[in-house]
């Protein structure tokens, strides 16, 4: 098993979590772990629409400073991410 991993950092605008340019395929999907030096919270997506805690229909799912998950997606450049002020970071591993 061969596998990928990167940190990315968030802003206030919607981004690729992962580079669009890699062709590498998750096994198992992609593992997540916001940084604990994190101040607020990261909202993960399925696209560059995904908000933070701003609107019922687009925001992602949040995840604190230091929490981690994993993400069942064989494609890695489906996942986005943003935060509501500032710049987070973000770390994964795809495997």
């Amino acid at each position: 098993m061969s596998f990928q991993t990167g940190r990315v950092t968030i802003g206030t605008s919607g981004v690729a979590l992962i580079s669009s340019d890699t062709s590498e395929r998750a096994d198992i999907g992609v593992q997540i772990y916001a940084d604990s030096a994190n101040t607020e919270a990261i909202y993960l997506g399925n696209s560059t629409a995904v908000t933070a805690d701003s609107s019922d229909t687009t925001d992602g799912y949040p995840l604190q400073a230091g929490a981690e998950m994993l993400i069942t997606n064989r494609d890695p450049n489906e996942i986005f991410a943003i935060c509501a002020s500032g710049v987070q970071k973000v770390w994964f591993i795809i495997v």
